[in-house]
């Protein structure tokens, strides 16, 4: 039975979105996406993804004109239209139809698509023996620009996370060129130190991932110290707790980097708390 998805202003079946051969996404993967996670039918968090949409097309000039609220009443559209409640949400724009060549200079024609699927969980199990991961030999340049967005060009993730595949493992961490931690392929990374959470500052070039922000709130509310800095992997190797977010797996523990394990307990006792509070949320 087909999916019915969002496409340029209307609700139809996937297999009749049709997009053209000319589009910028397609050639030039010159666009942006966003995955989110929706609870009884409630998108998750989507104020903040759509500004962060919102902010990145800004920056690269595509034309982005949908509110939080007009995004809110489609998901709802799809989620009734495909009887899903806890859903995988994904938004992609593109800048679309264009003048040819790399520079546009006509008015482009965006495209924006919103996909609502059913949500393949991460397996329970996960969250209590922690997932391993292996240090990437890909390094992120400190000035990429688009690293800090989630573009459609994500062949380099792809990469770095069959590297991690290919070794066994969940995911990567990437190192930038300065030898400082900044993120995993597809996650934002913590490491707890006592009772102290750390996290890459923004300045290692790294996504600001919202659950990332979510977890930096909740420590905040919950008297936990937490700070954004610049460190290296002999910090991550002896820390007490690790753990990666991103808005599908939640917070999930770290047990093992490089054959190494983290830790005494998975998942140890800021990293269960955290998590409790977030499913709270």
């Amino acid at each position: 039975m087909p999916n019915l998805i969002f496409l340029n202003h209307k609700i139809v079946k996937d297999t009749e979105g049709l997009l053209s051969t000319l589009d910028r996404g397609f050639l030039y993967g010159d666009g942006l996406f966003e995955t989110l996670r929706t609870y009884g039918k409630t998108p998750f968090r989507l104020e903040d993804h759509v500004a962060r949409i919102s902010n990145s097309a800004h920056y690269f000039d595509i034309p982005f004109r949908y509110t939080s609220q007009q995004i809110r009443q489609i998901i709802e559209q799809l989620l009734a239209a495909n009887n899903l409640q806890d859903a995988y949400i994904r938004m992609t724009l593109s800048r679309g139809l264009g003048v040819n060549g790399l520079i546009s200079t006509g008015t482009c024609i965006p495209t924006f698509v919103i996909h609502a699927k059913p949500l393949a969980a991460y397996p329970a199990s996960l969250y209590k023996t922690g997932v391993s991961l292996i240090t990437s030999h890909i390094r992120r340049s400190t000035t990429c620009p688009i690293s800090c967005h989630k573009t459609l060009n994500f062949l380099t993730n792809y990469l770095i996370k069959r590297e991690a595949s290919e070794k066994g493992a969940h995911d990567a961490l990437i190192l930038n060129t300065d030898n400082y931690i900044a993120e995993c392929a597809v996650s934002n990374i913590f490491v707890v130190e006592k009772s102290a959470v750390i996290t890459p500052s923004l300045k290692a070039n790294v996504l600001p991932g919202i659950t990332r922000k979510i977890v930096l709130e909740l420590c905040k509310e919950n008297g936990i110290h937490a700070s954004e800095e610049l460190f290296g992997v002999e910090r991550i190797l002896g820390a007490n707790e690790v753990f990666i977010t991103n808005s599908l797996m939640e917070i999930m523990p770290v047990s093992k980097i490089d054959g190494h394990a983290v830790g005494e307990l998975i998942p140890n006792a800021i990293t269960k708390l955290l998590h409790d509070k977030y499913k709270s949320l």
